[in-house]
């Protein structure tokens, strides 16, 4: 009990972590902090509305992520919260490519997901469904076939939405011998399936699927320097960008996370204004004329006569 509390408490270190709002890496972000329930193994997050068949029938977003030593949190010298965990042993990625891409919209999800109610999880293996790769093909041994693991956990956990079929599901595969017993780490995936369940609904908004507000690694970076308290001029060094480029991302942010100033952006970053929903308000010109107004927008040079 100690060993799986120990290892709950890590993997909700890195959920509570994850971004407030839609990143097209969130499924490689979640995947990277529930791939830390064993050692060695590769975890499979996706975002999806299942229909009363298990049939996929809307693939929001999918990500893999291997574990890794490397501890999964945000730094100034990383492009990516996951780019520590992309590779570990023989994992490359192009497994982890193949493992996403076999979650396929129109298709059967590869195992049964039950009845689930609200805020109700499920947690099950591949060997209590009779899915164990020998035992004749199907989807999930397509997906983990070039691994052939010992066994595959499976965890499904309903996210609130008005369809009431919008589904976390989590896939974790390993090798290991160690894994043929997985009584543990289920009980740490199932301990911390509710709290990602809370993430999602406050990340992505279902109303809205525009994948154009959603922001790229790079724009998740510059997110998380501006959560970090940095200056613009600071930023553009560490990045070896112009002040002027990085100041015109900046204004970007804040459109694309519907946020007046720096205050609300970063408390839409950490998930604390609630689920984005753009059709509320949008930013108004005067905020994107009053951001070029900032002190930290300014080149050193003119920040200097300004003060002269």
């Amino acid at each position: 009990m100690k060993v799986a509390a120990i290892l709950t408490s890590n993997v909700m270190d890195t959920i509570c972590r994850l971004p407030g709002v839609p990143t097209h890496d969130w499924c490689d972000r979640a995947a990277a902090g529930l791939a830390r329930i064993h050692h060695p193994c590769v975890a499979l997050c996706s975002i999806a509305n299942l229909d009363a068949r298990g049939f996929v029938t809307n693939l929001e977003l999918v990500g893999a992520s291997a574990s890794s030593d490397a501890q999964p949190v945000a730094s100034a010298n990383t492009d990516s919260i996951v780019r520590g965990a992309i590779t570990s042993g023989m994992v490359k990625d192009m497994h982890l490519n193949q493992a996403r891409s076999n979650i396929v919209e129109g298709q059967w999800l590869g195992w049964n997901v039950g009845t689930l109610n609200e805020d109700l999880w499920f947690v099950t293996t591949a060997s209590q469904q009779g899915l164990m790769p020998g035992r004749g093909p199907s989807l999930l041994n397509r997906r983990w076939e070039w691994m052939n693991p010992v066994d595959v956990l499976l965890g499904a956990v309903k996210v609130p939405s008005d369809s009431g079929t919008r589904m976390l599901l989590v896939e974790v595969a390993s090798a290991d011998a160690g894994f043929r017993d997985t009584a543990r780490q289920a009980a740490v995936l199932a301990a911390t399936l509710p709290m990602l369940s809370k993430r999602v609904s406050q990340a992505f908004d279902p109303a809205s699927q525009d994948r154009m507000n959603w922001l790229t690694p790079r724009g998740g970076l510059l997110m998380w320097h501006l959560v970090a308290g940095m200056k613009v001029p600071q930023i553009a060094a560490l990045l070896h960008r112009s002040v002027y480029t990085v100041h015109d991302h900046v204004k970007s942010l804040h459109r694309k996370l519907n946020a007046n100033n720096r205050g609300q952006l970063v408390s839409r970053a950490l998930g604390h204004l609630g689920p984005l929903d753009m059709s509320l308000h949008a930013p108004s010109k005067d905020m994107d004329s009053a951001s070029a107004k900032q002190p930290d927008a300014l080149s050193p040079a003119k920040a200097k006569a300004s003060r002269g």
